[in-house]
């Protein structure tokens, strides 16, 4: 292959894509290129939240997965990947301009009740506990959430038209979040990549080691995120998309 000049490259895995979702998510983008101009403070202002599922096997790419060792020793190298003892942890975060905001601990089995239970009761804590600066001032968050049905749930709706009037982002809302679409999601396309790096760098045997894992990669994501990922990150991925005819772009460089 090196002879016959062929390189190898890496794929990238992408959210299959309906009939109609092009033109969804390039409306989309559109209204926040618009809204970006029109007020500099607008992404700034957007509470982005998701949901994320952490188990014991974790992420495992094998293909980037080696053991280094001499030429003539072959390690016979192995990693466990089924396990009779299983857990999972189903955890919800938000980022608002550099702030995260949880992590938090949802049921496992999320439904539109323990959902609103949680709208409710534990994101307004969670909002002050995280100090986000827009709180102090009289600048009105819009919150975004994806398309689940946990988060479709009329009783939702209902909350974040009261809480959120005519500024909310999701399925049915004011501001329609397109379906399929983690590559325009900070959630998706940063924070939960590199949480769960920081989490699985090597076995995990508890749930509550899993749980202490994902408070310190909490902890560190607090250092490094940047106001440029809510930002200029989200403007350069809404041109990306729009330029794509509303189709994926995070396989081009």
């Amino acid at each position: 292959m090196h002879n016959e000049k062929k390189y190898p490259f890496h794929g990238t895995g992408v959210q299959g894509l309906e009939e109609t979702d092009p033109a969804r998510r390039i409306r989309f983008c559109r209204f926040l290129l618009n809204a970006d101009i029109d007020d500099a403070w607008f992404l700034k202002s957007i509470l982005w939240t998701d949901e994320s599922k952490f188990s014991r096997e974790g992420i495992t790419n094998f293909h980037n997965l080696h053991e280094w060792a001499d030429k003539d020793s072959n390690p016979n190298w192995k990693k466990q990947i089924s396990f009779q003892r299983q857990f999972s942890i189903n955890v919800w975060a938000g980022v608002i301009g550099r702030s995260l905001v949880g992590p938090h601990i949802l049921p496992d089995n999320l439904n539109g009740q323990n959902y609103l239970e949680f709208m409710i009761n534990d994101l307004p804590m969670l909002l002050y506990d995280a100090e986000v600066p827009i709180l102090d001032t009289d600048r009105p968050i819009t919150f975004q959430q994806d398309g689940c049905p946990a988060h479709w749930a009329v009783s939702v709706r209902e909350h974040l038209n009261r809480c959120f009037p005519s500024n909310w982002i999701g399925r049915d809302g004011p501001i329609p979040w397109p379906a399929r679409s983690p590559d325009l999601t900070p959630l998706d396309f940063f924070v939960w990549g590199r949480v769960k790096e920081l989490v699985y760098t090597t076995e995990i045997t508890t749930r509550e080691e899993l749980l202490q894992r994902i408070e310190a990669a909490f902890g560190i994501m607090e250092q490094e995120m940047q106001m440029k990922v809510t930002t200029t990150e989200v403007r350069n991925r809404c041109r990306k998309c729009i330029r794509n005819g509303g189709g994926h772009f995070e396989h081009q460089r």
